[in-house]
């Protein structure tokens, strides 16, 4: 598996989440466990209060976070949490560790470097500001700040932060502009700009390395039937318009199977699935055709050849079996499949019927 540092949001997030679980078991070590304990003035009657509460809310955020992966609009609502979390819980746990003597004093770096991630410079300038402020505070109401082991501390402490904090949310604002910029270029190459199905190079990609590893897979390669009979009579833009229509159902028909979708190329479809029965394949392809025929601007039919790793590891020859049948699906009257066996599956049929001659 290739390392990479590179992380979306939501991988960062669970690090950020991953974190603050070592970062409970710091705090306890220093509030409990000699010699910490012994050598670090600490509140242990208010400390209790702090680590239930917390470890409360980051069972909560952990349960949430897995549920959020692909909701945006939850996942943006618990990274803004987590950095007020972290600002809270951190300003607390100094207080009662020392204050402005904390030896938790550290872990304010991780908060500008959190909120820099995704506000960017507001977020650094502002957690910076913050965090300053609170921290002065606590110098005020905690320890003499006058005297000179307290405001040296304060005032040197502040400055590396912001000198850290502002030369790291520059290289981590970099990386991340870095990241968004190889992102963007990945989606260029392998998506298709009209389905918003992966393109054909990224299914070469995938389908060779499956057959590579030894895979179970099945494809199912297909083509519109009369495509161009749509563009004639409806026009281009009804066309295309189809094509993103029919992406979308082939997109979320393939995740519900676990399997991938891809455009081929113009009207042509391909699934790559993973090895089912002969039953559940004539599930997937009925409730397939159920959704093309509700198709929105207008209903259209498919026809599809079927082929399957076990027939060859050979990926020209797999490709070219799922073409051949499913250009026996068409012959023989489209909006039909021609299945790995021979068998011709038919929507509103009850079982597929063997031709007399099975393409092998």
């Amino acid at each position: 598996m290739k390392f990479s540092l590179y992380l979306n949001d939501y991988e960062t997030e669970k690090l950020f989440s991953t974190l603050r679980w070592l970062f409970v078991l710091i705090a306890t070590l220093i509030f409990y466990i000699p010699p910490f304990s012994e050598n670090i003035t600490t509140n242990k009657t208010v400390f209790p209060y702090l680590l239930v509460s917390g470890i409360i809310y980051m069972l909560v955020t952990q349960i949430a976070l897995i549920r959020a992966r692909e909701d945006k609009r939850s996942l943006q609502f618990i990274l803004k949490a987590g950095i007020v979390f972290d600002f809270l819980a951190l300003i607390w746990l100094m207080v009662l560790s020392q204050g402005i003597h904390s030896p938790l004093y550290p872990i304010s770096i991780l908060f500008v470097m959190h909120a820099t991630i995704y506000w960017r410079t507001k977020g650094a300038l502002v957690s910076l500001s913050v965090f300053s402020a609170a921290y002065a505070v606590m110098g005020f109401m905690t320890v003499d700040i006058f005297q000179f082991q307290h405001y040296f501390t304060l005032t040197s402490n502040l400055f590396f932060l912001w000198i850290i904090g502002l030369f790291g949310a520059l290289i981590m604002l970099r990386e991340r502009a870095h990241y968004v910029q190889k992102e963007a270029y990945h989606h260029l190459a392998h998506k298709d700009y009209l389905s918003g199905l992966f393109n054909h190079r990224s299914f070469q990609e995938r389908f060779r390395g499956r057959l590579e590893g030894k895979e179970s897979f099945l494809l199912l390669l297909g083509d519109i039937d009369d495509f161009k009979k749509v563009n004639d009579e409806y026009g281009h833009l009804t066309g295309d318009e189809v094509i993103r229509k029919t992406g979308e159902v082939f997109r979320f028909h393939a995740e519900a199977y676990n399997g991938q979708a891809f455009r081929y190329g113009g009207e042509e479809f391909v699934f790559i699935l993973p090895h089912m029965e002969e039953r559940n394949i004539q599930r997937f392809l009925k409730e397939l055709y159920g959704q093309l025929e509700d198709l929105d601007p207008i209903a259209i039919s498919m026809s599809f050849g079927q082929s399957q790793s076990t027939e060859t590891l050979e990926p020209e020859r797999l490709i070219a079996l799922a073409d051949e049948r499913l250009y026996q699906a068409k012959n023989a009257g489209k909006k039909r499949t021609c299945l790995a066996n021979g068998a011709l599956f038919m929507p509103g049929h009850p079982a597929p019927h063997k031709e007399k001659e099975a393409i092998r």
